[in-house]
C-alpha cells in the first residue's frame, strides 16, 4: 500500500467526486436505479477515476466483481473506489497500527529502460499486455540493429553474430566488454549476454509473435517479468563496445 509520490488529497477529491456523480437514484417512472449522472458524463468521470484506479489499486476489477442480481449500476467500480478511499484515509494509521511499511522491493514500470517502457506504453495502457511485450521486443532488437549497423538480421541471429568470439570482420562488427579490466569476466558477461539475448528472443519475442492471441495472454505479473528481462537485455546493448573490422 505505497503511495509515495501521490498527490493523495487530489486523488481523494477525484474519488469523492466520482461517487458524488454517480450515485445511484430510482428512476420511477422505468422501476430502476440508474446514475445520477449522464452516461456521457459518467463515462469522462471514468476516464480519470478509472486511470487512477489502474496506477494505484491495479487488481480492483478482480476483486470487486459484482453481486448477481445487485440493483446498484455499475458497483463493482463505485465498490473500488469505495476500497481506495478507505486505503488512502487509513494508510498512515495502518503503517503506525502495523509495525512499518512493507520492506519487499518494489519496481515502476517507468524505472524500466525508457526505450522499453516508451515502446510498451500504449498497448499496455489499452489492457493488450502481450501487444505491449512484443512492441518492447522489437524496440530493443531496433536497438541492437541500430548499435551493429546491421539491417541484414535480426534478433537471436544477430545477437549471436554481435557477441561472437570471432573478431569482426566487414559489416559485421563485434559487441565487446572491453572496458571491464579482467579479461575471464569480459568474456563471460560477452557469453552471458549472447546466451540471454538469444533466450529473450527465443522465449519472449518468439512465441508472442507467432502463437494465437488465446496462448499468449499475459497476466500483469508475467508480462512485467518480460519487460524486465528486456529492459536488462538493453541496458547490456547500449553497455556494449563496439568493434569493427
Amino acid at each position: 500500500m505505497a503511495f509515495e509520490g501521490v498527490d493523495v488529497e487530489w486523488v481523494r477529491g477525484q474519488l469523492q467526486n466520482f461517487l458524488d456523480e454517480t450515485e445511484p437514484v430510482y428512476e420511477d417512472n422505468s422501476n430502476s436505479w440508474v446514475l445520477r449522472c449522464s452516461r456521457g458524463r459518467f463515462v469522462e468521470l471514468m476516464e480519470v477515476a478509472g486511470a487512477i484506479l489502474d496506477r494505484l489499486y491495479p487488481d480492483w476489477a478482480q476483486q470487486n466483481i459484482p453481486e448477481l442480481g445487485a440493483d446498484e449500476p455499475e458497483q463493482e467500480v463505485r465498490d473500488a473506489v469505495r476500497r481506495l478511499i478507505v486505503r488512502l484515509d487509513y494508510q498512515n494509521e495502518l503503517i503506525e497500527r502495523l509495525g512499518g511499511t512493507d520492506t519487499e522491493p518494489q519496481i515502476s514500470a517507468r524505472s524500466l529502460h525508457p526505450l522499453v517502457w516508451k515502446a510498451a506504453t500504449a498497448q499496455w495502457s489499452t489492457g493488450h499486455r502481450h501487444e505491449a511485450v512484443l512492441a518492447a521486443a522489437k524496440a530493443v532488437n531496433s536497438l541492437l540493429q541500430k548499435k551493429t549497423r546491421r539491417r541484414d538480421c535480426s534478433e537471436g541471429e544477430l545477437i549471436k553474430q554481435a557477441f561472437s568470439h570471432n573478431p569482426p570482420e566487414q559489416g559485421k562488427p563485434r559487441l565487446r566488454y572491453d572496458r571491464i579490466s579482467n579479461e575471464q569476466t569480459a568474456k563471460s558477461m560477452r557469453i552471458g549476454v549472447m546466451d540471454f539475448g538469444a533466450g529473450c528472443f527465443g522465449a519472449i519475442r518468439n512465441p508472442i509473435g507467432h502463437l494465437p492471441n488465446d496462448e499468449v495472454e499475459l497476466d500483469e505479473q508475467s508480462a512485467l517479468e518480460r519487460l524486465c528481462a528486456l529492459s536488462l537485455l538493453a541496458r547490456w546493448i547500449e553497455e556494449a563496445d563496439l568493434l569493427t573490422a
